[in-house]
């Protein structure tokens, strides 16, 4: 009996020995290997092992401290945490996306719509910046805007809140800026869209491009083809409109 004990024991230890040389990735480059937290091939000196976890994209805390891409956020010291959602956290009375922190973002009202968009009563939030402004026009009421199912698509974003239903934009100024344009879409039926591709949305009467009625368009032939034209019984729709060709 006493051997089994032993053997028993021998075994457990030799588990632990085991698991404590495992590297144990994170995710995101981050790891942590014989009580050491790494970045990389870099250790991150400080860094508890035991409370270390990913909370998004390349966003470590511990118990003390987060950290972004490897480098501690500074100014923050852990008090009040808490996860809002992939990328999105509260610290202190503080809302911060990854390392930046939001601006006189509204803490009762912060709510995470997906991983790089939030909104509060006041603004909808691209990152850590509000994308709606007087210049690009206003969501009406952003504390009940949602994107539409389909709605976020690379550069264009459609959704709703309670009164309207948007198109926004997001268009290159120059080399290094881009800026998003908001447009509500008129006279839409805010309770029957669909978004059918990035151009393409419909409701249950009209066929809408770039958040536009499409005149003349035979609605109950039209389609979206694989490369994302549109056409009806009579033509086809194309991504650029006979009226933009001027331009190039």
């Amino acid at each position: 009996m006493k051997k089994i004990f032993l053997k028993i024991v021998l075994f457990l230890i030799l588990v632990n020995v085991g698991f404590g040389d495992t590297t144990q990735n994170l995710g995101d480059y981050y790891s942590i290997d014989k009580g050491k937290v790494y970045y990389g091939n870099e250790i991150l000196e400080g860094v508890n092992p035991k409370t270390a976890e990913l909370i998004g994209f390349s966003l470590l805390k511990d118990d003390k401290n987060v950290y972004y891409m490897g480098e501690k956020i500074k100014n923050v010291k852990i008090k009040n945490f808490e996860k809002l959602g992939q990328n999105y956290w509260k610290n202190d009375n503080e809302i911060y996306y990854r390392n930046k922190k939001i601006e006189k973002a509204d803490i009762m009202s912060f709510k995470v719509l997906n991983r790089d968009y939030a909104k509060d009563k006041n603004h909808i939030y691209r990152g850590n910046e509000a994308i709606d402004s007087s210049l690009s026009g206003k969501i009406k009421d952003p504390e009940t805007f949602e994107f539409l199912p389909n709605g976020i698509i690379y550069a264009t974003l459609y959704g709703k809140d309670k009164y309207n239903v948007y198109y926004i934009k997001n268009k290159m100024l120059n080399c290094f800026d881009s800026y998003y344009f908001i447009y509500e879409v008129e006279g839409i039926n805010r309770d029957k869209v669909e978004v059918l591709n990035k151009w393409f949305i419909k409701d249950d009467k009209n066929i809408y491009f770039e958040g536009k009625i499409l005149e003349g368009v035979d609605y109950n032939t039209f389609e979206v083809l694989p490369n994302g034209d549109g056409k009806d019984k009579n033509r086809s729709y194309e991504y650029l409109t006979k009226d933009e060709w001027k331009w190039f």
